[in-house]
């Protein structure tokens, strides 16, 4: 046979060409016939045949030879040895094989000591083979032998070279043939067979040589193999049912050199069954076969064929026949009892810390120092706002608002629904807003920064936003603690505290928890909790307070004693204070000062309190005795033709109800805005109750025809395209009366003092360079108006969130029990169901099970915390925006005093228990492992929770995306998707899964620590696509991840998470 480029050119498809080409075979793809002829060789073809009965290919017409065969036709040995697999030399015609060392045979499949089968590729018990995974995952072959240590751990370890036995998985014998009369017949041509078995197949081979050249072959089938233990030696015994020999053309013994050929008694007369015995101590070995020792019988006289042989397959040494598994390694449990110690005595001190920290604060026995100021000095700020407008789209909310407010006066904004008291309120506390703002607000004649502005201003929203965990006190109280200068003593600030729930009517419940409706928990009632934020900013007693609706869910009484408690803040310590306020009583009005009535944005009185009478009865609107000065402003701005009732046109008189009872009655004097009189018929004689009646019926007539829009209540501006009525109520011109009163307070003597009174400011502003009016030793804005302000450091604010997130999880138990109680009771249950798993393949798989089932636990258990930051965030936005706290401290203290107790300590007893039920490996290295990915996993996952909670405000869309998040990193955590069988482009994926980072540490764990089972863990690691080196790289990735997701967290909270109105 020789080579022909061109024959397997036109011979053979490409594909078989490359196979050729990879397996490195040296071999025709035709086959010279006598007369010149050249055949392309097809086994499928009747005229052509594999040697040793090897399988053909019917895709392609080739053979499968059998390991030490190769060729076209399977009749070519290999040399090199049997470890060397599709890398093997094929033999050169007329030269023996130079075998590797520790290997012999004719093909060199026979190993001769340990040291030859290092490399070998693992076989399992039905043949196949297990190989080698590089880091990516992809399959590779295994290393040449020349280019392994003895360190490497590329090669598969305790592997040994089991010689003369029975078959395991496969092995092969070397023979020499003894008879005397067949090697004096064949003279100096040696006789040798080769024998080899499967132990998958049931199948054998025999081989007979003469001369190194190979004669005949038979194949041998229904085999089994036994070992027979004597008193002097061991009988290796195979036997066979079935048995059918060929000989190769041209060889000795089949017809070269007109040598005898037996070609047609190997085909007709050898049927089986067939015996290969051998005997250990020298014994030799036995070929027999019925018709086969007839013809040596007659020819050499011997009964059969006997041999000297040498035989040995690479096992792994726990393959070995007769091997008993070691007894699992006994635990030790000294050093795991003081580690588990360890962490119970963590467990427990975290408990203790929950309950230090969470324990009421107690506010009995408070001393103020004689020489104490209550209150720290401060520069009283007068505020005054000129030419404010805002627009939302085409939609005007204010337009040309002014006014003015000393320090010591109260100014209360009033008006109609919808005419914008609320957005020129956030305006004022310079809160966020989406739409475009324009004027100027100044403090004391100057303009000073936002952050300055808001460390000196107090703001009280219209909704309560409190922790319904605290008592009143705390609430209370930590205000007081973040807020208050921090050159007070801690007990000046617990006696403010007590003595602001006193003035506001709430120091009875000061122990009372403030309590959650929605979350099913009563607390103290709607007007309470309504004052409780009142009480939150006026424990600071700022200079500037601002506060959105006061009174509203407060009854008459406490609604009067709030309002005079702000009253005589601002009287008695100099404090401005500015808040909107709804249908207030007479003896409420008469503590303002100032007073600002809007209508659609407009302004139709700004100015003195006292002046707003007069003023009105000037402009033809003049207050019917008996009536609510509020209320009628009121009347007189609503948007409607309607007459008012003014004094002019209005006799209030006595009279009494069928009941005695004293009615006052006024008569109304309707008139147009000419000031024409109707006639006499329109005139009626009304009661007070008769008035009020008619103008409640007349307001919700308009509101049901012609609803006005709110600034406060809408926050979108109108579409364009077809004019809606609420775009009509908006971008309608004012009416004749409300155009009338606003022009006539634009031209009024009031608004000029208004307009003097800030020209004023601004003038001595600027004339007391540096500061002087601000006092001595005082320079710039933000030392004038935040003297004796400077608020609670980083270091107390931390220690203040720390302590009041510990009582917010310890009050509300259930989540924090639900964790730990679930992490307790699901370890036992894991400890019962993989009690003691077994040091073998079925053992590692429920490891892998063990650590696949406990990531799944713990990842989403942890979204349960995708609800811990949205029940706060209204809260923090608000609170943030008040100055209580920076971000950092509230998300540092958020996330180590209230996520770390619920992604800490449960997969620390979790692990603590199931360590030692399962029978993990039973050292103190491998056990803090084993607890360090789990914490860092958990850590992780909560982090990624954390930040879609942040990121998405609606916790149903944050939970369906944490849900699908969870289930991508779970798909590619290794167990459900092998590394190996995604395209290598894709293979990313596997390493920004944070489940593949812990999946692959903990099974790292349990193989770095020497598990013994049946095939070495690396190799099955490898299976899975997991890498045996890997732990500390997979831990590196899980810390790093945390970290990244925790900044993320903190970065979008930081810059994103605000409150816009």
């Amino acid at each position: 046979m020789r080579w022909s480029a061109v024959a397997v050119t036109a011979c053979v498809p490409a594909t078989v060409l490359a196979l050729a080409a990879s397996n490195n075979s040296q071999y025709s793809y035709y086959v010279s016939r006598p007369g010149g002829a050249d055949e392309c060789f097809n086994c499928l073809l009747p005229k052509f045949t594999c040697g040793q009965f090897a399988e053909c290919n019917r895709y392609d017409g080739q053979c499968k030879c059998p390991d030490g065969w190769g060729g076209i036709d399977c009749l070519v040995p290999q040399c090199d040895s049997l470890k060397d697999g599709h890398n093997r030399q094929l033999r050169k015609d007329g030269e023996d094989c130079d075998c590797s060392e520790g290997w012999t045979g004719l093909n060199c499949n026979v190993c001769k000591s340990d040291a030859a089968c290092k490399g070998f590729p693992l076989r399992s018990s039905d043949g196949s083979l297990l190989p080698l995974r590089g880091p990516d995952g992809s399959i590779r072959p295994m290393p040449p032998p020349s280019s392994l240590s003895e360190d490497d751990d590329e090669s598969t370890p305790n592997m040994t070279c089991y010689r003369n036995g029975p078959t395991v998985i496969a092995n092969h014998y070397m023979c020499d043939v003894t008879n005397p009369k067949i090697i004096d017949q064949l003279k100096e041509k040696k006789p040798q067979v080769t024998f080899s078995c499967d132990n998958a197949t049931a199948t054998c081979m025999f081989q007979f040589w003469i001369g190194s050249r190979e004669s005949f072959y038979c194949g041998l089938d229904t085999c089994t193999s036994t070992l027979e233990a004597g008193v002097r030696s061991n009988t290796t015994r195979y036997d066979c049912e079935k048995l059918k020999c060929n000989c190769i053309p041209g060889r000795m013994m089949c017809g070269e050199d007109g040598s005898v050929d037996i070609s047609e008694f190997l085909t007709e007369e050898i049927k089986g069954p067939a015996r290969f015995q051998c005997k250990s101590g020298g014994g030799g070995c036995t070929f027999e076969e019925d018709a086969m020792n007839e013809l040596i019988s007659s020819i050499f006289s011997d009964p059969y064929i006997t041999l000297s042989c040498d035989g040995g397959e690479c096992l792994h040494y726990s393959q070995l026949p007769g091997y008993i598994p070691p007894p699992p390694t006994p635990y030790y449990f000294g050093p795991l009892w003081i580690s588990a110690g360890v962490t119970t005595g963590v467990f427990i001190l975290a408990l203790i810390l929950l309950w230090y920290f969470a324990r009421p604060i107690q506010d009995g026995g408070v001393k103020l120092p004689s020489n104490e100021q209550l209150m720290a000095d401060h520069v009283p700020a007068g505020l005054q706002f000129s030419n404010l407008s805002y627009t939302l789209g085409s939609w005007h909310v204010l337009d040309g608002v002014s006014g003015a407010v000393k320090p010591g006066q109260l100014l209360a904004i009033i008006g109609a629904s919808g005419a914008g008291k609320s957005s020129l309120l956030d305006i004022l506390a310079r809160r966020q807003k989406r739409g475009n703002v324009s004027g100027n607000v100044l403090v004391n004649g100057r303009e000073v920064s936002d952050s300055v502005f808001r460390r000196a201003a107090g703001y009280v929203d219209q909704e309560d936003t409190l922790m319904g965990t605290l008592t009143v006190y705390e609430t209370v109280y930590y205000s007081a603690l973040l807020r208050l200068p921090r050159e007070m003593s801690v007990e000046a600030k617990r006696f403010r505290t007590l003595e602001t729930l006193n003035e506001l009517g709430i120091l009875a419940i000061r122990d009372s928890r403030i309590g959650d409706s929605a979350g099913g928990h009563r607390g103290i009632s709607g007007g309470e909790k309504r004052r409780v934020s009142i009480a939150c900013e006026l424990v600071t007693s700022p200079s500037i307070l601002f506060l959105d609706e006061p009174t509203s869910g407060l009854d008459a009484y406490n609604a009067l004693s709030v309002v005079q408690c702000l009253h005589r803040l601002a009287r008695e310590f100099k404090r401005t204070v500015v808040f909107t306020i709804h249908q207030p009583r007479s003896n409420i009005v008469s503590l303002f000062d100032q007073l600002l009535v809007l209508t659609k944005g407009r302004v139709v009185y700004s100015g003195d309190m006292a002046k707003c009478q007069p003023f009105f009865a000037d402009a033809g609107y003049s207050c019917p005795a008996g009536f609510n000065i509020a209320d009628y402003l009121i009347d007189v701005t609503m948007e409607n033709e309607d007459s008012v009732p003014s004094s002019s046109d209005a006799t209030v008189a006595a009279d009494r109800d069928a009941d005695g009872r004293s009615v006052t009655s006024v008569v109304i004097d309707h008139r147009d805005g000419a000031g024409e009189t109707p006639p006499p018929e329109r005139t009626e004689l009304h009661s007070i109750t008769t008035y009020f009646t008619s103008r409640t019926s007349n307001l919700f007539s308009r509101s049901s025809h012609n609803t006005p829009v709110d600034a406060e209540q809408q926050n979108t501006p109108p579409q364009s395209g077809a004019a809606t009525p609420r775009q009509r109520a908006v971008l309608r011109p004012l009416s004749r009366r409300i155009a009338q009163l606003a022009t006539t307070y634009a031209e009024s003597d009031v608004a000029n003092d208004v307009k003097r009174e800030i020209a004023h400011a601004q003038n001595t502003a600027a004339a007391t360079a540096n500061g002087a009016l601000l006092g001595p030793g005082m320079e710039g804005e933000d030392d004038g108006v935040l003297k004796g302000r400077r608020r609670a450091s980083w270091a107390t604010q931390f220690r203040i969130l720390s302590g009041r997130a510990f009582k917010n999880l310890y009050r509300d138990p259930a989540l924090l029990a639900t964790h730990y109680i679930a992490a307790i009771a699901i370890a036992l249950i894991s400890g019962y169901f993989y009690y003691h798993v077994g040091n073998n393949i079925e053992g590692f798989q429920n490891r892998l099970g063990l650590f696949f089932f406990a990531m799944a636990l713990f990842s989403f258990s942890c979204l349960s915390s995708l609800g811990v930051f949205a029940k706060e965030r209204v809260l923090f936005m608000r609170e943030r925006a008040n100055g209580y706290y920076s971000t950092f401290t509230y998300f540092s203290s958020k996330v180590l005093f209230d996520i770390i107790p619920l992604r800490v300590v449960p997969p620390l007893v979790f692990g603590g228990i199931v360590y030692g039920l399962v029978g993990l490996v039973p050292t103190v290295e491998a056990f803090w492992k084993f607890l360090l990915v789990l914490v860092l996993f958990n850590l992780t996952t909560a982090s990624v929770c954390l930040l879609l909670a942040i990121v998405f405000e609606d916790v149903g869309v944050a939970n369906l995306v944490g849900t699908l998040v969870m289930l991508f990193n779970l798909l590619f955590a290794g167990l459900l998707i092998n590394r190996s069988s995604i395209a290598p482009w894709l293979r990313w994926l596997f390493t920004v899964s944070f489940f593949h980072a812990a999946y692959e540490a903990l099974a790292v764990v349990d193989k770095q620590a020497g598990v013994s089972i049946e095939i070495p863990a690396a190799t099955v690691l490898s299976l899975f696509g997991l890498r045996a080196r890997w732990y500390w790289p997979d831990v590196s990735l899980l810390a790093g991840m945390f970290a990244g997701f925790t900044t993320l967290s903190f970065i979008y909270l930081h810059y994103f998470v605000k409150e816009r109105r």
